[in-house]
């Protein structure tokens, strides 16, 4: 704002149409971004420049603050006679793209540590053979209840490979089923997260998952 003052005040357009109008265009937009208090989040600047020449007026770009990276990550402006190149009718525009690759590796980077690869909640695993319908009716169950829920499907997969698979996606349940389990009516949960395990009745399998959720939002880095 106090730039656009100071060449106000200083005449620096003065007899100059365009950049007369320019600037009170501008005195209108600041005016508008203080009303809804979000000037202090824009600056300024005459070395702005953007390459296309449709543009009939404001450009801008958007930069993020919290980031020593370099570059915006959107940019636009107004272009009023864009529109009026293919239609023949002259209509006021204004537009932004994204970039959003950098947005992207802007967010990985800064939140990696806290990102996992899915949103499944809890892995369903077989200690024993021939229990794939046994998995079967516990993602069913799973899934009815809204809890994402997975497992691999394959008939009789090892432990290993089924401990690894969601060590490396970062799923912070595994349920253990095994003949023991189906014959007691119980389940094992383990939380990868601080490795303890605990034996669940199945009719309180919900609820207690839902709870272990609740304390295992995510796999620790």
């Amino acid at each position: 704002m106090e730039l656009l003052q100071k060449l106000i005040d200083d005449k620096l357009f003065e007899g100059h149409e365009s950049g007369t109008k320019t600037l009170a265009e501008m005195k209108t937009l600041f005016s508008y971004l203080q009303a809804f208090g979000a000037l202090d989040r824009i600056s300024f600047d005459f070395s702005l420049a953007r390459g296309l020449d449709y543009y009939t007026g404001l450009i801008y770009e958007a930069v993020l603050t919290d980031t020593d990276r370099v570059g915006s990550i959107a940019g636009g402006g107004r272009y009023d006679g864009l529109v009026g190149m293919f239609s023949g009718k002259m209509v006021p525009s204004v537009g932004v793209s994204i970039g959003i690759e950098r947005v992207f590796s802007i967010y990985e980077e800064k939140y990696a540590n806290e990102m996992r690869p899915t949103t499944t909640e809890i892995f369903v695993a077989s200690a024993s053979k021939n229990l794939t319908e046994e998995r079967m009716k516990l993602l069913k169950e799973f899934w009815a209840n809204g809890i994402a829920a997975e497992t691999l499907y394959a008939d009789n997969p090892k432990a290993a490979k089924q401990v690894q698979y969601a060590l490396d996606n970062g799923i912070p349940l595994i349920l253990w089923i095994g003949e023991d389990e189906v014959a007691q009516g119980k389940v094992k949960v383990k939380s990868l997260n601080f490795h303890n395990e605990v034996f669940i009745n199945r009719s309180e399998l919900i609820p207690r998952v839902r709870e272990l959720i609740k304390q295992n939002p995510r796999l620790l880095s």
